[in-house]
């Protein structure tokens, strides 16, 4: 701790014990119990920071890949109203469709799993699930074949929640709650890595079959709102459009995996952290800071060693951001004088420059303008590299063109005008 900031972090309920939920209002579980044990730790903050010399009053949320959707989430919920003054997503948003899983039946389908054979009644599943040890509470398969081809990744999480409490977190949609969340009146810096796709790699690996089904259906790259308005004609031209976009004069075969862990970087993270910066400048009275970490260590993108074996991968995985941000075990002694030591010194001020004034333009590392997006340059911000260069991000042309997969703005970020794209075909070519 180098800087003068207070750091607080904190630990909330995952799976079913975290978001587990039942539509019958008399158990009084609707779901979102882990995004309720971060407004419970908001909370604490906000009463009790000020006894280790913070300021409740200039509290920043950061969290990253689930951390940075909880954060974005937290956004949109009035019961985060409040509770802090800026925030910062980091490879992650309330719109990724893995926060927005659809989750059918899965408590009985979990008491299924572990031996229960009654009907579905949620109070008879709530008895069977609470006399289980609790290990077989987050210890389960229960994605079937249809939602694995599907991308599915997660069987319990964020859920709009059946009916509405006083501490409800999720009333509607995520995406019909942008326009007037209350969080439009303050700062967000969001942004990605270079390689985000990368995560997918073991498993792409492990499942090469999962490559064959998107070979052989395209549709199923296409974002699920997309997918749900169109022919399924229309779907699978679209899906081939976004195939050639990603595989260039290359066909598209079920070996080329490096093309098909590009598609993974935009459809997991990159188009929805796009449709966020959008909706922003549509309804956001405050800043919107866009960031790209794209820098490579051999050493030191932990992730990217984790994710891959293979030495010629290139990029910046997943989570390879946090890295320069937190000491972790794999971490290496870094020399003041190497790159990885630099980037870490400005990943660190930029952060903590943002967390404490509200604009992330450090003057204590490589002086630079970082300046907020507009509504005609939308995609620009800070590419944090072997330099910090204030550019349109590499990523822009491919995700203009997976906006334009959508019919309107409206579906596409809920606004009703977008300046930067045109909107005269339904159907716009991708290429």
């Amino acid at each position: 701790m180098n800087e003068d900031v207070v750091l607080v972090t904190f630990n909330y309920r995952l799976c079913s014990l975290g978001f587990l939920s039942l539509a019958d209002p008399s158990l009084r579980i609707p779901g979102n119990a882990g995004l309720k044990d971060q407004v419970l730790a908001l909370k604490w903050v906000k009463q009790y920071i000020s006894y280790f010399n913070g300021d409740h009053k200039n509290v920043t949320v950061f969290g990253s890949s689930a951390g940075a959707a909880s954060t974005h989430l937290l956004m949109l919920s009035e019961q985060g109203h409040d509770l802090f003054k800026r925030a910062i997503a980091m490879s992650g948003c309330a719109l990724n469709y893995w926060v927005n899983m659809p989750q059918t039946n899965m408590a009985y389908r979990l008491a299924k799993f572990h031996g229960y054979h009654g009907d579905n009644i949620d109070e008879s599943v709530l008895n069977f699930l609470n006399k289980l040890e609790p290990t077989k509470l987050v210890v389960h398969t229960l994605l079937n074949r249809d939602e694995e081809r599907k991308s599915y990744m997660f069987p319990f999480g964020p859920i709009v929640e059946p009916y509405v409490e006083e501490d409800c977190v999720i009333p509607e949609r995520p995406f019909q709650m942008l326009k007037n969340a209350w969080s439009n009146k303050i700062p967000m810096m969001i942004g990605g890595t270079s390689f985000e796709g990368l995560v997918m790699y073991n498993k792409l690996k492990r499942n090469p079959d999962i490559m064959k089904v998107l070979c052989n259906e395209p549709a199923l790259i296409l974002p699920e709102d997309v997918f749900n308005s169109n022919t399924s004609k229309e779907n699978k031209r679209m899906g081939e459009q976004l195939l050639k976009l990603h595989f260039g004069e290359k066909e598209p075969n079920d070996h080329a995996l490096f093309h098909y862990l590009d598609v993974y970087s935009y459809k997991i993270f990159w188009h929805d952290l796009h449709r966020t910066i959008l909706a922003r400048l549509s309804f956001a009275l405050a800043p919107t800071f866009l960031y790209r970490f794209g820098f490579e260590s051999a050493d030191s993108n932990i992730n990217r060693q984790r994710y891959s074996i293979d030495d010629k991968v290139r990029g910046a995985a997943h989570g390879d951001d946090l890295c320069y941000l937190f000491h972790s075990r794999e971490s290496r002694k870094l020399y003041p004088n190497s790159a990885e030591y630099k980037t870490m010194k400005r990943m660190i001020s930029m952060w903590t420059t943002y967390a404490t004034t509200g604009d992330p333009d450090s003057q204590t590392t490589d002086p630079i303008i970082w300046d907020a997006v507009t509504k005609y340059y939308n995609l620009r911000g800070v590419n944090i590299g072997n330099h910090l260069v204030f550019q349109t991000i590499p990523e822009a042309d491919k995700l203009e063109a997976w906006a334009k997969l959508y019919k309107s703005p409206e579906q596409l970020c809920g606004a009703r005008k977008v300046d930067d794209y045109n909107w005269g075909d339904p159907l716009p070519p991708l290429l």
